[in-house]
């Protein structure tokens, strides 16, 4: 068995070397056949060198058969023990004939063999084969990129191995040649033979596969003098092959592209632009359909270029490149049907529709791969991809407010600060107060529950009182009084086409005055009068008073003594 794995052994190192002499054509012999005469490792051509190793396993196969007649004859004169050891040995040497054969015909032939053009019309058709058979130009190629690095270790391991057997082998050799000086029966001393020879043909093929691998070793290792020639030669044959083919395709694909371009250009001459939503959301799809076909065409020109070109390395890539990308888009199809829909104008979101994004209205301008929301009445726009326009919810607008206020509206806020509205943006709102600017978060501005003076108008109320000495001509003089000098006064003040309504009636009898209610609705334009028109009220309201000559009552304090009896007047403390 032993002899079987030496010739096996053989017959590997033997295939490679002559698959390593016949790629590396340039690469200098080092050694010269035992049966030629030697000459310089240098000056030797490969088809010398594949000769030589010719005659070495023509030799090797003489001695094979040589020694099979051998133990032939033998077999005819053992008994049945012997017969059954030598049937085991010649089964092993016809298999080393059969290995050493194999490798006589392949060095002579160069390779070449018929195996591989078989029939392959009744296997059936496996997928995991299949994809094994595109990914192979991949494997192959880092194959080849880190081949040199792995044969060298290889060829390390494997004579460090050979030399290892040769030391067991000496060491065996030693031995019997040591029990051999000795007197011995006959019997004994022709077994010793025997086994001495049968060590030393083992030692004989190792030596011999031990020699080859250290010339392909010697022969790889003389390849790092020629590494700037190697890549010279890479960078032709990638600029000539595969770099030659990625330009092709490029250029194919640059083609392609500017044709379909120029094509919808001229489709495009001439029509009208679209109107009304439900147009544009077809044209839309239309658009996104050509630029669907557009790649198609890009990627189908590409995969033919490579296939003319034979490369089947960039075929298989591309190829796999698709598969996954199908995949992809097989497992994100509800989502594409999805952002479909919102194309054609029917998902929940529609375009000119009112939205609510993150607790703010936004009308939904345009739907596409990036929508635009704007609300009219904040300066800014938001750019939303479309899957997050797909979890939104849109209505239609109708009269609905889009914020609380305007730029340069005056507001009142819940701390009674009077302030107007200088800028307001998606994110943040300026509000001058007291001659400074005070800025808010849009989210907070919110929660404020601001008064609008500015929208729809505002009321002012003032209540007035006059003394109880009047109470005869309380409940119609006085408020007629009222209400005809503030009319007046409002028209002279120039808030009169902005008074909307002015009311003035008795409101009750306090405890030190006769008090009315005077209410003055105004219109929005004159909010930044607020706190000015509720001074003409008071103002006016005075004057007519002193006019009249009503008194005006303050506010009274009275104070309650309780009587004392003199044992607690006589308890209190005396004034010093």
């Amino acid at each position: 068995m032993q002899r079987n794995v030496i010739a096996c052994f053989i017959l590997l190192t033997t295939a490679l070397f002559q698959q390593t002499a016949l790629a590396q054509a340039s690469a200098p012999a080092t050694e010269s056949n035992q049966a030629v005469s030697e000459t310089s490792p240098t000056t030797q051509s490969p088809r010398s060198q594949a000769i030589r190793k010719l005659l070495a396993i023509k030799e090797a196969l003489e001695d094979k058969r040589a020694r099979v007649r051998d133990l032939v004859e033998q077999r005819s004169l053992a008994d049945e023990i012997d017969k059954a050891r030598i049937n085991e040995q010649i089964a092993e040497l016809r298999e080393t004939i059969d290995a050493l054969t194999r490798s006589f015909e392949s060095i002579a032939v160069s390779g070449a063999s018929l195996r591989d053009q078989a029939d392959t019309a009744d296997k059936k058709l496996d997928l995991r084969d299949e994809l094994a058979q595109i990914a192979r130009p991949i494997l192959d190629s880092l194959k080849d990129a880190t081949e040199k690095p792995r044969r060298l270790e290889e060829l390390r391991r494997t004579i460090a191995m050979q030399e290892q057997q040769l030391e067991v082998i000496r060491a065996a050799m030693d031995s019997i040649t040591d029990y051999r000086q000795y007197e011995l029966p006959g019997t004994v001393e022709d077994g010793l033979a025997e086994l001495f020879a049968g060590w030393r043909e083992r030692g004989s093929d190792i030596e011999r596969s031990l020699e080859i691998t250290r010339h392909e070793l010697r022969n790889l290792e003389t390849e790092d003098f020629k590494v700037f020639e190697t890549l010279s030669l890479i960078v032709q044959e990638f600029i000539l092959g595969r770099g030659l083919t990625l330009l092709l395709a490029l250029i194919v694909a640059i083609a392609v592209w500017f044709a379909m371009r120029l094509l919808r250009r001229l489709a495009s001459t001439g029509r009208q632009p679209s109107q009304g939503t439900n147009q544009a959301a077809r044209m839309r799809l239309l658009l996104y359909g050509y630029h669907l076909l557009t790649i198609i065409l890009i990627t189908l020109a590409v995969l033919s270029v490579f296939y003319v070109r034979g490369d089947l390395l960039l075929l298989s890539l591309t190829m796999i490149a698709l598969v996954m990308l199908s995949l992809g888009v097989w497992r994100f199809l509800p989502g594409y049907i999805m952002e479909a829909r919102l194309l054609l104008n029917a998902g929940a979101a529609r375009e000119g529709e009112r939205v609510i994004y993150n607790g703010l209205p936004f009308r939904i301008v345009s739907l596409n791969l990036n929508s635009y929301l704007r609300n009219p009445e904040l300066k800014g726009i938001i750019r939303l991809p479309l899957v997050e326009l797909a979890h939104l919810i849109s209505r239609p607008a109708n009269d609905d407010s889009w914020f609380p206020c305007s730029e340069g509206d005056y507001l009142l806020l819940p701390d009674g600060s009077f302030g107007q509205v200088l800028q307001q943006t998606i994110e943040l709102v300026q509000v001058k107060v007291v001659g400074s600017i005070v800025e808010y978060r849009v989210a907070d501005f919110l929660q404020l529950n601001v008064r609008n003076l500015s929208r729809e108008g505002f009321g002012i109320l003032v209540i007035f009182g006059i003394d109880y000495q009047h109470q005869e001509i309380s409940l119609d003089r006085v408020p007629a009084r009222f209400k005809e000098g503030l009319v007046k006064a409002f028209e002279q003040a120039d808030y009169g086409k902005d008074l909307q309504n002015l009311q003035v009636s008795f409101n009750e009898a306090s405890a030190s005055s006769l008090d009315y209610l005077i209410y003055a609705t105004m219109d929005g334009r004159s909010a930044e009068s607020y706190f000015a028109i509720r001074r003409m009220i008071q103002q006016t309201c005075v004057d007519i008073c002193n006019r009249e000559g009503w008194v005006i009552p303050f506010a009274q304090l009275t104070v309650h003594q309780a009587e004392t009896t003199p044992a607690e007047a006589s308890a209190l403390p005396q004034a010093t």
